[in-house]
């Protein structure tokens, strides 16, 4: 008897293979599409935190201004106990050698805008600093706000510190 190959068997194997190529294709472009979406969202959250880390010095540097000017300035006079709580004051040298001021308005720095605002601080019966009570004309609170856009979100930072009338 004689054997006769059989040609379905091979036409068979053939359309198999072509079925696990485009398998093996399709596996490795999902692969590929999800590498690429994690890089994009670790870049991404690495401009994030690299503005946020920026936002935080100038935050920083603006309490330090502030400290600056207090130390410099007479405290009723032409200090901290002068500003107007609750409006956006931004820092400036003047003068020479130069001395920081504090002028009003906020100011852009790059890609941030910093702004400084004072508010009044209370003390309560046990003189611990509280919402409301009495107020505390030696000591006022400082806010350094810095914000900006990132992808048309708006991203802010914000420190506060009190400063007394230590002279």
């Amino acid at each position: 008897m004689l054997l006769q190959p059989k040609h379905n068997n091979v036409k068979s194997q053939k359309g198999s293979l072509l079925i696990e190529i485009v398998v093996v294709v399709r596996i490795i472009v999902g692969s590929l599409a999800a590498i690429l979406g994690l890089a994009s969202a670790f870049l991404v959250t690495s401009q994030i935190v690299q503005q946020t880390s920026q936002a935080t010095a100038l935050a920083q540097e603006g309490l330090e201004i502030v400290r600056n000017y207090r130390d410099g300035t007479d405290w009723a006079v032409d200090g901290l106990d002068t500003f107007t709580p609750g409006s956006p004051y931004h820092p400036e040298q003047s003068g020479s050698p130069p001395k920081w001021i504090l002028v009003s308005g906020s100011e852009t720095i790059g890609e941030f805008t910093r702004q400084i605002q004072f508010e009044e601080v209370f003390r309560d019966s046990s003189d611990n600093i509280a919402v409301s009570g009495t107020s505390d004309l030696d000591t006022v609170k400082a806010i350094v706000q810095v914000s900006w856009q990132e992808r048309e979100r708006s991203h802010q930072v914000e420190l506060e510190a009190y400063f007394t009338n230590w002279n």
